[in-house]
């Protein structure tokens, strides 16, 4: 039997990322390869992953290519990959010390790892706070995994399929600790419009009673059904900003709706 532990590849995808991408790309030194497809990024993300100078410039792969979905630049990335075995990080996301030392324990086990995908918990932060309730919480991402046979799937909260049923690390990933109601506002933006997309695509259809009830729906589920009350006013906060998010998507249904009677 080999004793040659399998080679991991970090896999990120990257868009103006200045401010977190050195987090992220310290916390995977101990990776083999640190793979970077980037979309022609117009800050100095680029500049910042192929320093000469930094600590990763021996591991990293950089790539660019220009944007066209979550689903296909983390497709595109399953097959620039050098390795089989990847762990998917976004570049706001910082890999724990417990994590490394998880996959590597793993990794050297004899016979490898007991399945071929895994699940990371991800610890998720509102204005440097841990959130520990709530729809954010338990957040468990598939991860980690060999790609043998692996495609994604969804153009927004995009997630791969595998073959079989992946197991769980608990070590986590750290999401960025300073996430604030401007990051929320911004994201929340550029995602309600690709949900809203898809769901006409799909067949759905909004009315003056879903929109009339979506914001009390989604704050009533967060708050009191999953307990978000737990995290004190960033739990109430993150209840009402939810609210907001589903009836944007909701008015943006409406408004290819609309969009599309008239024609």
């Amino acid at each position: 039997m080999s004793s040659v532990k399998p080679a991991i590849t970090a896999a990120i995808i990257t868009y103006n990322e200045e401010a977190r991408i050195e987090r992220c790309l310290s916390s995977l030194l101990w990776t083999n390869e640190i793979l970077v497809v980037d979309a022609f990024s117009k800050d100095k993300t680029p500049d910042l992953c192929l320093s000469k100078t930094a600590p990763w410039a021996t591991k990293i792969k950089f790539t660019q290519r220009p944007w066209d979905g979550f689903r296909s630049q983390r497709n595109y990335a399953l097959s620039e990959a050098s390795n089989d075995w990847l762990l998917v990080v976004d570049a706001d996301e910082q890999c724990t010390a417990e994590l490394a030392s998880s996959i590597q324990t793993m990794m050297t086990r004899a016979g490898g790892p007991e399945k071929l995908a895994y699940k990371v918990r991800r610890v998720e932060y509102f204005l440097g706070k841990p959130i520990k309730y709530g729809i954010w919480n338990p957040s468990y991402q598939d991860r980690f995994f060999h790609r043998g046979g692996v495609k994604y799937i969804n153009d927004v909260h995009e997630y791969p399929v595998f073959c079989d049923k992946p197991g769980y690390i608990h070590e986590p990933l750290l999401h960025f600790p300073e996430f604030s109601p401007h990051h929320f506002l911004e994201k929340m933006n550029k995602y309600t419009t690709i949900e809203a997309k898809d769901r006409i695509l799909a067949g759905q259809r909004t009315n003056c009673f879903k929109l009339a009830f979506a914001f009390p729906a989604m704050f009533l589920k967060n708050f009191f059904y999953y307990k978000a009350y737990r995290d004190g006013m960033h739990g109430f906060i993150i209840s009402l900003l939810e609210g907001v998010s589903r009836v944007v998507r909701h008015v943006k249904m409406w408004q290819i709706q609309n969009k599309t009677a008239r024609h």
